[in-house]
């Protein structure tokens, strides 16, 4: 093995080994690139790249979309959107087996199109449904595996910050990501649901129909609970993906007027 693969080697063991200890991942990267690219090719050409990139990022005008996206999400959630969204989800399946379960991928589906983002929605889905899962009966790993599966939908369904940042990088458009990101994202999305109905209908104890008691007492209760917590997620969703798939604005005009639309939401 040369000198130059097992810098990089330890590179990679160094970078998982300071993620497994809870540093931030931009700084560990950042550590890690720096210090193995001096000992690898010299300070003086790691510093004229480190120059180069960070001019070609912020010169980006693709990029200014993250921030937006971010501030959309931060938003959403601050608003409670996404409780309201998990409730009208929740009383719409609660006679089915896996309810919770379908509740929370499609909380997670909805929320990720609206937003892009991961981590904050994973803890979100956590508060949310792990006690009335327990309240329910629910087995704990599925429970889990839902929540993880469903939180982590941001980083493939549009407007993923994900595709924002790989379109420069690999010289595609971000608005073909998108239109391509969008299939893959539903079917696996509806895989999970379905996967989750028929285990629940299959083995019913690890996942009941909901307790008569968090049921909806009527249909215009179900309809009521949409109306209020789908219905303003779906129509932003609309605006910002729509604009872009459709060419009427690009991913720099959606996300701002997304966020712009969010601070009116809230």
């Amino acid at each position: 093995m040369s000198h130059n693969e097992m810098l990089a080697m330890l590179s990679l063991v160094g970078m998982f080994g300071l993620f497994c200890f809870g540093f931030p991942i931009a700084y560990t990267m950042l550590f890690a690139g720096m210090l193995f690219g001096f000992l690898g090719i010299g300070w003086k050409l790691v510093s004229y790249l480190l120059t180069v990139q960070f001019y070609q990022v912020m010169n980006d005008s693709v990029m200014v979309a993250i921030p937006f996206f971010l501030v959309m999400g931060y938003l959403l959630e601050g608003a409670g959107l996404m409780e309201r969204l998990f409730s009208a989800f929740q009383k719409l399946f609660a006679k089915l087996p896996g309810s919770l379960y379908m509740a929370v991928i499609s909380t997670g589906t909805l929320f990720a199109a609206a937003t892009g983002i991961v981590g904050s929605s994973v803890n979100l889905l956590c508060v949310m449904a792990e006690p009335t899962m327990r309240k329910g009966g629910y087995d704990v790993r599925m429970g889990a595996g839902s929540i993880a599966a469903a939180g982590t939908l941001g980083i493939l369904i549009p407007p993923s910050i994900m595709l924002v940042v790989l379109g420069p990088m690999v010289g595609v458009p971000v608005t073909d990501l998108f239109v391509a990101a969008v299939p893959p994202g539903l079917l696996l999305a509806s895989l999970y649901i379905l996967y989750s109905l028929v285990k629940c209908s299959i083995w019913p104890k690890y996942g009941p129909p909901l307790p008569p008691e968090l049921r909806p007492t009527s249909g215009a209760e179900v309809v009521k609970e949409l109306l209020v917590g789908a219905i303003p997620l779906l129509l932003l969703i609309l605006s910002v993906l729509g604009s872009i798939m459709f060419g009427l604005a690009t991913p720099t005009e959606a996300s701002a007027c997304g966020a712009f639309a969010s601070i009116i939401m809230v």
